[in-house]
């Protein structure tokens, strides 16, 4: 089979090009009664990086879906080069050159980067010319930046390294127009670096980005017009980001104004009860190598311990066992100086005062078919029981005052947990672990699904929580939350703890190298 594969030559500019790249007039998308988009008009020129900002469930991904050929409008127009694109086709989408780098990206692990190209691009006849295929990989890798190596196998790669041979693959397909989503999401400074220098070498060469992002300094940063969506309605068409501050921004996100967090806040006490220890902490599923490996870590009561490392590198793990859920190989947990361990961990944890946000809700807390108020009785029945049954007004009352307490405005106690949004089941979990009283919060990625304003208000939250001497420790994959809440900053790497960082004055590449690298320079005195 003979691969088409795109030249590096084909990607260029075309000479005294005026038409733009894309535009899109009055795009409306409708999922039954919930109106997604509605008249969307966007307009990306040849040569240049749009930004579409706004807030979860804002109609983002839904348009760029529509552009990419996934979903059909249900009124509207797109054109690509000046000429209408077939609606609902992803194959005519590809054909007029537009392609899509997803957040999930779509590689077979067990596959060489070669191989992995080889399944995605089209063909001619029975065989794979491997050795032409290598070579407009180094071409086009060497064109553009990328640095990708033809002959590496996806599962040894990180994820920045993934993302490249994506980019590459929709390069090589003969995209003149290509969409990320959310790009920037897992990667450590170093490897937003490397994508952004990336994306400057194709809008150098004529090649229009347009990049989903909820990082307002980056959209800043990389690119020359933004677009805002709230509601499903452009808000905010085609501006200038260089001239809109953050707040701005985010207003035109929102619809409002969201306060900064305090700046000052006192520090934990010498010496400190324990909220939580790990001593030698190993966990190892049967030859495998050790998922985490000799971890020492301690979260001091009224304290804020972040979690940093690449998505992968132990965090589920080191959730599920500061909480019991998992027993580790060898080492001792401790929770407010209770030992933690054998078959009634996670019934110790809870007696001890634990409470945790999961990192995937759907799968790890929530009941099918039952209700708000009944997973809220799930937290502790003992407290709700009346007789044999459960006073499930008592529930209710609890459910409301929570609700009240937080701010998170959880949906009705009478939904089905499992119907809801991603964003409103998450607001469930955060109401029933940063409500009430604990001695101990482990919470991954809480601020995932969640609009602007409920992220401020979660953070606003987990610092009260450790305000009121609970400890907490905060897994998260936004390094900027990161920094801006932690008392003190863990790095995984590999399944072990790489360093232990001062968020205060702390150089983001120094713990991107913690990251990816597992070690700092040899300057670095965290460890």
């Amino acid at each position: 089979m003979t691969l088409s594969v795109a030249t590096p030559d084909q990607l260029s500019a075309d000479p005294g090009a005026v038409e733009p790249r894309l535009t899109v007039r009055g795009v409306t998308k409708r999922f039954g009664p919930l109106v997604a988009n509605e008249a969307v008009d966007l307009t990306v020129a040849p040569g240049q990086v749009h930004a579409v900002l706004g807030e979860n469930g804002a109609g983002k991904s839904t348009l760029m879906k529509m552009i990419h050929g996934t979903y059909r409008p249900d009124a509207g127009e797109i054109l690509v080069n000046g000429a209408v694109i077939p609606p609902g086709s992803t194959a005519a989408a590809r054909a007029a050159g537009v392609g899509m780098v997803f957040q999930d990206l779509r590689l077979v692990p067990a596959f060489t980067v070669s191989e992995n190209l080889a399944l995605a691009l089209p063909g001619r006849g029975p065989r794979i010319d491997r050795r032409g295929l290598r070579r407009r990989i180094l071409e086009t890798s060497e064109r553009f930046g990328l640095s990708v190596d033809p002959d590496a196998c996806v599962r040894d790669l990180s994820i920045g390294e993934r993302q490249r041979v994506e980019l590459c693959k929709v390069l090589m397909s003969g995209a003149r127009l290509v969409i990320l989503d959310e790009p920037t999401s897992v990667l450590a400074p170093q490897e937003v670096d490397g994508l952004f220098a990336g994306l400057r070498q194709l809008r150098a060469v004529g090649l229009s980005i347009v990049i989903i992002t909820h990082k307002l300094p980056e959209a800043r940063a990389i690119a020359d017009r933004v677009t805002v969506l709230r509601g499903g309605r452009a808000v905010l068409i085609d501006a200038d980001p260089t001239t809109l501050s953050d707040s701005e921004l985010v207003q035109a996100m929102v619809g409002r104004a969201v306060a900064s967090l305090p700046a000052a806040r006192a520090r934990v006490p010498e010496p400190a009860e324990t909220a939580l220890e790990l001593r030698a902490v190993t966990v190892q599923h049967h030859r495998e190598p050790p998922v985490l490996a000799d971890v020492n870590l301690t979260v001091a009561a009224g304290e804020l311990v972040g979690v940093a490392g690449v998505a992968g590198n132990g965090q589920r793990e080191l959730y599920e066992v500061a909480l019991g859920l998992l027993t580790p190989t060898s080492g001792e947990v401790r929770i407010a100086g209770e030992a933690v361990g054998g078959s009634a961990a996670a019934r110790l944890a809870i007696a001890a005062g634990a409470t945790g946000v999961p990192e995937d809700p759907i799968t790890d807390a929530v009941v099918p078919g039952l209700s708000v108020s009944e997973h809220v009785a799930l937290t502790d029945l003992s407290s709700f029981r009346r007789g044999i049954g459960i006073d499930w007004k008592g529930v209710r009352r609890a459910l409301a005052g929570l609700d009240e307490q937080t701010g998170l405005e959880v949906a009705d106690a009478r939904r089905v947990v499992a119907t809801l949004s991603g964003g409103n089941i998450q607001r469930v979990m955060l109401v029933r672990a940063l409500g009430g009283p604990a001695k101990l919060i482990v919470a991954a990625y809480p601020c995932r699904g969640l609009d602007v304003a409920s992220t401020r208000r979660t953070q606003e939250l987990l610092l009260e929580q450790r305000a009121s001497g609970c400890g907490v420790l905060l897994i998260s994959e936004d390094l900027d939350e990161l920094l801006e809440l932690s008392d003190r900053l863990a790095v995984l790497h590999a399944g072990r703890l790489a360093g232990i960082v001062d968020p205060a004055g702390a150089d983001r590449y120094d713990i991107g190298r913690l990251m990816l690298e597992g070690h700092a320079p040899a300057s670095e005195g965290a460890a």
